[in-house]
Parts: C-alpha cells; structure tokens; sequence
C-alpha cells in the first residue's frame, strides 16, 4: 500500500474531510485531492506537512 493509500484510509477511518485536512496543512485542496488519489506524487516535504499540521500525527505512522 503507497503511502497516500495510507493517508487516505487514515482520514477516512477518523472521519476527517479531504478539505479540512488540506486547509490545516496549507496545501491547495485540489492538489491535495491528487495526492491522496495518487495523481500526485507525495514529498517527503508534503508528508511532513499534512501529518504535523494537518493531522497532529507522525510522519513515521505512514511510512511502516
């Protein structure tokens, strides 16, 4: 499973909205919308960002 596989399933499994997940993190909502659906590649840069701002969470949890 690709990390942004990994990413998508933990927002939806906390019920987390696309939207408010990319505002949190400073990303554009539709170029976050490619990278969760894998159109996009993800860096580690971007990773970086959603996880710490965007979910609270660590990079490391999507990177097993």
């Amino acid at each position: 499973m690709s990390t942004s596989e990994k990413l998508k399933n933990y927002i939806k499994e906390n019920g987390l909205k696309y939207g408010f997940v990319a505002e949190k993190s400073g990303i554009d909502p539709k170029k976050f919308s490619r990278i969760i659906n894998g159109q996009t590649r993800l860096t580690v840069e971007e990773l970086e960002v959603i996880c710490k701002k965007g979910l609270s969470v660590s990079p490391s949890l999507f990177l097993k």
